[in-house]
């Protein structure tokens, strides 16, 4: 038995395919050709959704369908049957302006997409400048296909040159509007403005977005790391928990690695390698002691969780690799926007790199660093 909102949904889709209806059959004996056109377009594709999910399997939210159906009748039966466009001078430029969001928003989406399944690696300024183009550029091709109708039909949607450009300032104002929003997300990392049916739509056709990128080997990387050595963006720790003296699991170890995440959070990222020592002798991962290659993950994430957050997860990948017949722990980390504090026996403390070093920071140093790298 449909549920409520499914009714609801319903009841109001049909209703404007009904309103839709009657506004063809006026046209026809009215003779207004846009109304007539734009009509029968609207009234096909209100059954879209329908066919997406009976053929594909890909189903659109209600909330989605209503929104699409509710922005056709305003731009279509109040705009030009009911004449707001000649009573109300805003409302030729709210739709433009709701168009250009729509748009935009569909543009963020794609970028979104494009960045999150690496199929692009860019920063966020350039992904703004990406979302910028593609928005404006869509919205370009409407302006084309509002000329073409006035030369097939005579429609009158660009009333004159003035309007046309009236059109594309106001689709301009959307687009960058749009991408400092997209701006904002991606320096975030996260993706509160991307729509999420259209996200969920793109990853399900991965053919229209085309490969991915490829990946570096993490071998190669983890090998590339170990010839270069120690650095600011570099550091080698010869195991995840066990104390090499004793021979036995130590907290130190475990808050020393963490500690040195943190740290490339806090700075410019970096890379830091578990099983190896200062003087690149591969000491392997078999020193602390775990059953499998799972396990291991699952240790560095429980410590991540318990003392740096579950939010900076993303920004951290790891890779366990073989080299010289024993295994190391690979550990990149991304640059992080937000400052991040090492929690450990009921105090907090915030490090950063100097030079090959993860150092603590207090007091005014402190205060000074977080005011200039993350309030600005």
């Amino acid at each position: 038995m449909p549920s409520k909102k499914r009714v609801v949904h319903l009841i109001i889709t049909n209703l404007i395919r009904f309103i839709l209806f009657l506004t063809f059959i006026y046209a026809i004996t009215s003779n207004r050709t846009l109304v007539q056109t734009i009509s029968a377009i609207a009234f096909v594709i209100t059954f879209i959704p329908t066919i997406l999910n009976k053929i594909f399997n890909i189903q659109i939210p209600a909330s989605a369908e209503i929104l699409y159906l509710m922005f056709v009748y305003g731009l279509l039966i109040l705009g030009e049957q009911r004449g707001f466009y000649h009573g109300l001078w805003w409302w030729d430029i709210l739709m433009t302006f709701t168009a250009s969001l729509a748009l935009g928003f569909t543009a963020l989406s794609i970028i979104h997409v494009l960045h999150k399944t690496n199929r692009i690696n860019t920063n966020p300024f350039l992904a703004a400048i990406l979302i910028f183009s593609l928005t404006l550029s869509l919205a370009t091709l409407w302006e084309v296909f509002e000329f073409t109708l006035d030369t097939l039909i005579s429609s009158g949607l660009q009333a004159s040159l003035i309007d046309t450009m009236q059109d594309i300032s106001i689709n301009v104002l959307g687009a960058v509007l749009i991408s400092i929003a997209g701006y904002t997300s991606l320096k975030k990392g996260n993706s509160i403005f991307a729509s999420t049916f259209l996200t969920s739509l793109i990853e399900k056709t991965p053919l229209l977005l085309g490969p991915k990128r490829k990946e570096k080997d993490p071998k190669k990387i983890a090998q590339e790391i170990i010839q270069i050595g120690e650095t600011s963006k570099i550091e080698f720790k010869s195991t995840l928990r066990t104390n090499l003296h004793t021979n036995q699991p130590d907290k130190k170890m475990e808050l020393a690695v963490i500690k040195t995440i943190a740290a490339f959070l806090n700075t410019k990222g970096g890379n830091l390698i578990v099983g190896i020592s200062d003087d690149k002798s591969i000491l392997g991962l078999e020193l602390d002691g775990f059953q499998n290659d799972d396990k291991i993950n699952l240790h560095l994430t429980n410590l991540i969780k318990s003392h740096i957050g579950n939010e900076f997860l993303p920004f951290i990948k790891t890779a366990i690799v073989e080299i010289e017949n024993k295994k190391i722990l690979l550990i990149l980390c991304r640059e992080s926007k937000k400052r991040v504090f090492l929690k450990s026996d009921n105090k907090e403390e915030f490090y950063i790199r100097n030079g090959p070093a993860s150092v603590k920071l207090e007091g005014n140093a402190l205060i000074d660093y977080i005011n200039h790298k993350f309030q600005s």
